[in-house]
């Protein structure tokens, strides 16, 4: 009787476990507007796996408009792999389109080269037309000398929100012009004096302006 039962159990456990044959892949057949909306939910980590399960989910995965990367390791190490890994991503994904591009990261480790990945990056994202962009930095040495954002950021038409909360300088360059600038979040940044004049006379679209622990 006890045989009977585990021949029972095991065929109910078979029957349970779909046929690959009969598995319907919904996600892929997805327009891409659609699917593009799913994966804005996603940070990278979980994009590179998306990424790897066919040719069509790696299309979707090098062509997604949100960009989410955050990397909060106290191991120098990991935070190295995870920043080779997202360059890797950025070279592959060439010049699509980014539409919302969110940066956390833990200045840890050699502090100089990841000031420059996130400058590299701010320039990338600038190239690919970026709408919103988050910068979010935590700085954990106390000596290093301030950080200055790119001037393409004022330079960039495309973007309608900048968010900023780092230890970093927002110098405006002269040549800035007119830019479609319509949310403008600032924490824990040291501006200039061409600031109020930048806001004044060249940020017009200008809805929303917020300051936190803003320094001159």
């Amino acid at each position: 009787m006890q045989h009977k039962h585990k021949l029972l159990a095991t065929a109910i456990s078979q029957a349970q476990v779909p046929c690959p044959d009969s598995i319907i892949d919904r996600f892929s057949n997805l327009p891409d507007a659609v699917a593009h909306q799913i994966l804005s939910f996603f940070n990278f980590k979980q994009l590179i796996r998306i990424g790897s399960v066919s040719k069509r989910f790696r299309g979707l995965y090098l062509s997604s408009l949100s960009l989410d990367f955050w990397s909060w390791y106290s191991n120098k190490q990991e935070q190295l792999n995870m920043l080779n890994s997202f360059e890797r991503f950025l070279i592959h994904r060439g010049d699509n389109k980014i539409q919302h591009f969110r940066i956390c990261l833990n200045l840890c480790s050699t502090l100089c080269d990841e000031i420059f990945r996130v400058i590299t990056w701010v320039h990338i994202a600038a190239r690919c037309s970026v709408e919103v962009l988050d910068l979010q930095l935590e700085i954990t040495k106390t000596d290093m000398p301030m950080m200055e954002l790119p001037s393409c950021i004022f330079l960039c038409g495309s973007l309608r929100s900048l968010l900023v909360d780092l230890y970093t300088v927002l110098k405006v360059p002269s040549f800035s012009g007119s830019t479609n600038l319509q949310h403008l979040s600032l924490s824990s940044v040291r501006i200039d004096e061409g600031f109020s004049k930048w806001i004044s006379s060249f940020c017009k679209r200008i809805k929303q302006l917020q300051l936190n622990n803003v320094k001159t």
